[in-house]
């Protein structure tokens, strides 16, 4: 059987960031397609992530904090939903399309377990277009965005950046190279799913050897995970920035009634036999009950739309892992060593910086900090941002720091003030201090590859 010849499901999601550990999810659509990438059942839903939605991200999908606020469903109630729908679609043995679905399908994921809901284990058959694109047509130069391969394989875009132009615009990227290369991807979903998990592990090792050609990435190691991306602990991701509990929103986004869905069951109307005569199936009922007799063998017994108010109650699971956020500094003198200092009432020297507060950016945070900490001014315009690194936490047990990390350029004169008791200069690794495993095993070693660098880095 080929993967291309029945219904084709399509999932995206628009987010408040790219770290899937953390970000949260503000809108999302799963649909499905025909053969001929017509849409046959679509659901959308806008979220209320329960955080603030950050600038950045809003200016690349359009969704600002105060529309959340007003117009998006909890977040529990929503990603329930979401992960439900996803549960029937493969229980139904629909493929699913997820352009980079590691970044999807991981958020999903950490979202389910931040709000105690059973995460949709295993998910498959899975199609990345991602994944085959570099698969089929490997040596093909230039970007690979969705916008860039769906002009290359001549399928329109319109929207990008919203999930449910986003998710469409997938699918049909996907039908787009099946057509293309039916020699090499005319096979069964199930067989596709494998043969992307080994393709996207090569392709991670091929990406992984180009990185660590750069200087101070030399142990780069890339996550070869497929789809999924695994987590450390079975339940991990408190958030440790909550925000008040903001009160139910009605419902404004079509709900799908599953309490009455039974796997057993050997057929089903068809999408189109289930909206005729449907009452208020939303803005495209009139074209979705002139839709194709497309079965899709016990989807859904109905779909329906409504207004409800959702309480959701989220109960926490024991052993936690949690992620602290925090925003450290790379601190140089002038002759090119690394400042590190120890807290009051603790063993072990860190970099300077603290807890990212709510509402605050890193670089906010961490010119709060270094002011409290070393009475240093902080010219953000000369801070380099050096990436996320992540390491456990030097006091708190059961605990995972997530920290945006800087090099900044100092004076030797810097004295230690507020919670701060002790300061040292640092010329080699080779130091006898006890140091915290961030420090120690993540921002010196980087230090100590970059500061000899002569591509304008500040050390």
């Amino acid at each position: 059987m080929s993967t291309w010849d029945g219904p084709l499901g399509v999932f995206d999601l628009e987010t408040t960031g790219v770290d899937t550990d953390v970000a949260r999810i503000v809108s999302a659509c799963i649909a499905v397609l025909d053969s001929e990438g017509r849409v046959t059942a679509r659901w959308d839903w806008l979220v209320d992530p329960g955080v603030e939605v950050p600038e950045g991200a809003s200016a690349v999908h359009g969704i600002t904090t105060e529309r959340v606020r007003a117009e998006g469903r909890p977040a529990g109630a929503a990603i329930a939903e979401i992960a439900q729908t996803l549960r029937v679609l493969f229980s139904q043995g629909i493929p699913l399309t997820v352009y980079n679905a590691p970044y999807d399908l991981t958020l999903l994921d950490r979202e389910c377990r931040r709000h105690a809901i059973e995460p949709v284990e295993h998910p498959q058959p899975v199609v990345d277009p991602l994944v085959i694109d570099k698969a089929v047509d490997r040596y093909r130069r230039g970007k690979r965005t969705l916008e860039v391969t769906a002009e290359f394989y001549g399928v329109e875009l319109d929207g990008a950046h919203d999930a449910g132009a986003d998710a469409i615009c997938a699918g049909r990227v996907a039908q787009a190279i099946a057509r293309a290369y039916p020699d090499d991807l005319g096979v069964s979903a199930g067989d596709l799913h494998g043969r992307q998990e080994i393709w996207f592990a090569d392709q991670q090792q091929n990406f992984e050897e180009y990185v660590r050609t750069k200087p101070g990435r030399e142990g780069y190691v890339g996550d070869r995970s497929w789809p999924v991306r695994p987590v450390g602990h079975p339940n991990t991701f408190v958030d440790t920035q909550p925000l008040p509990p903001l009160p139910p929103q009605p419902g404004r986004v079509p709900i799908v009634d599953f309490s009455e869905f039974d796997q057993r069951r050997l057929a089903a109307p068809t999408v189109a036999d289930e909206l005729r005569g449907a009452p208020g199936v939303g803005p495209q009922a009139e074209d979705l009950r002139r839709a194709p007799e497309v079965p899709l063998t016990t989807l859904v017994e109905s779909i329906s739309i409504t207004e409800v108010e959702v309480e959701v109650e989220s109960t926490p699971a024991p052993a936690v892992t949690t992620v602290l956020r925090v925003a450290a500094a790379i601190v140089t003198d002038p002759a090119g060593r690394a400042l590190v200092v120890r807290k009051r009432g603790t063993e072990l020297f860190m970099q300077a910086g603290g807890k990212v507060e709510p509402g605050e950016s890193a670089l906010e945070a961490l010119t709060r900090e270094l002011r409290e900490e070393l009475e240093l001014e902080l010219d953000a315009d000369q801070a380099e941002y050096l990436g996320i690194f992540r390491a456990p936490a030097a006091h708190e047990s059961d605990t995972i720091v997530s920290a945006a990390v800087f090099a900044v350029a100092a004076a030797d004169g810097l004295q230690p003030h507020g919670e701060i008791e002790e300061l040292r200069w640092i010329t080699s690794l080779d130091t006898d201090l006890p140091l915290a495993p961030l420090t120690r095993d993540e921002l010196l070693p980087l230090w100590e590859q970059r500061r000899t660098s002569s591509d304008g880095a500040l050390f």
